[in-house]
């Protein structure tokens, strides 16, 4: 632990991660005289310096608000227990959810938003096995369209990645990091209070210890699910702009986050179970249009269905649906809705109005 009194020295580090270590050190207690002089001449020697600490302000509050929750106070714990010398790459995930590293950004380039399973109930954080046995801690991982699998990582974090997805994995000692490269991805984060769990997915990232959560990314917009535990979601490391304008949230469970470019982000409540319903391989729809439920079913098929006509579009449907079977999924729709499908030359399926619908 880094005790009052004791000198410090951030030479060398970033100014988000010294902002960081410092707010670490204003935790722990008073500052000796010379360790207040160092920090006002590190906060007065730039504009860039004094940002980086009310940045970093913004993501201490919240855990402060959070007194007494386990996952908040394992990150200040496991914070504290190390200095910038020792440990510089944690210092900057303070400043982004007290988890971060600046080699968060050497490991991962950002991209711009695009777009066998696991029981989906009773999902629980794992505890981190005794033996972990040609188990990976780095690499690349992807599935095709209409597969799912499971990744187990040496920590004993389990990654299961939906359709057409793909994750690259990097652990080093007193980090964990993955960048979601495209898709959907559940994490289940073994809970290691001393490596915090972080998940980079366009100009966002995810924090956790021990959680159960879900990112995806579609399209123009960035999802983030919390099952179990608490996540902290902020703009990634290396883009100041961002991060200067992009506030942290932390997550309940049950809450989703949603970033679309252009909007402003929302917190909303969803219901977690239908959520995962993907796992098992079933999607479920709560009326919605039917050219969102077209668009999501298209995700697991190369056998695409096609809407041509607004009217045909703006049908609202509900149920829940095999996702490797378009067009079953056509032909339940053809009971429940005034509609037609048809077979097409390139085996796509055709949706369309099958009569004029009541006045």
């Amino acid at each position: 632990m880094i005790a009052p009194g004791q000198r410090p020295s951030v030479r060398g580090l970033a100014p988000d991660e010294a902002a960081s270590y410092w707010f670490v050190r204003l935790d722990a207690g008073p500052l000796s005289p010379r360790e207040q002089a160092e920090f006002d001449a590190w906060r007065a020697e730039s504009a860039v310096n004094a940002a980086a600490f009310d940045r970093a302000a913004k993501v201490w509050d919240l855990f402060s608000e959070a007194d007494g929750d386990s996952h908040s106070n394992a990150l200040r714990e496991s914070a504290l227990e190390v200095g910038p010398e020792s440990r510089k790459g944690m210092w900057l995930g303070l400043a982004a959810g007290i988890a971060a590293s600046l080699l968060a950004a050497t490991a991962f380039n950002v991209e711009p938003f695009r777009s066998s399973s696991r029981q989906a109930t009773n999902v629980v954080a794992r505890p981190v096995p005794a033996a972990e046995i040609a188990k990976p801690s780095y690499g690349e991982f992807a599935t095709r369209k209409g597969e799912r699998r499971t990744i187990d990582l040496a920590d004993g974090t389990a990654l299961t990645l939906n359709t057409d997805s793909a994750v690259r994995v990097a652990y080093a000692p007193g980090r964990r990091f993955v960048r979601l490269l495209r898709g959907q991805v559940l994490f289940e984060v073994a809970k290691d209070r001393r490596r915090p769990f972080v998940v980079e997915a366009a100009d966002r990232q995810v924090t956790a210890l021990g959680t159960v959560f879900e990112v995806m990314l579609d399209r123009d917009r960035m999802h983030v699910t919390l099952v179990e535990g608490k996540v902290v979601v902020d703009a990634v490391s290396d883009h100041p702009v961002n991060a200067a304008i992009i506030t942290p949230m932390v997550l309940a469970p049950g809450q989703e986050f949603v970033a679309t470019i252009g909007s402003a982000p929302q917190l909303v409540q969803v219901d977690v179970d239908q959520q995962l319903r993907w796992r098992e391989g079933f999607v479920e729809f709560n009326d919605v249009p039917l050219t969102e439920a077209v668009q999501e079913m298209n995700r697991y098929s190369s056998r695409r269905l096609l809407i041509r006509d607004d009217a045909t579009g703006h049908l609202r449907i509900s149920g829940v649906f095999r996702t490797d079977n378009p067009e079953r999924f056509g032909a339940i729709v053809g009971e429940l809705l005034p509609i037609r499908s048809r077979l097409l030359p390139d085996r796509g399926i055709e949706l369309s109005m099958a009569a004029e619908p009541p006045r």
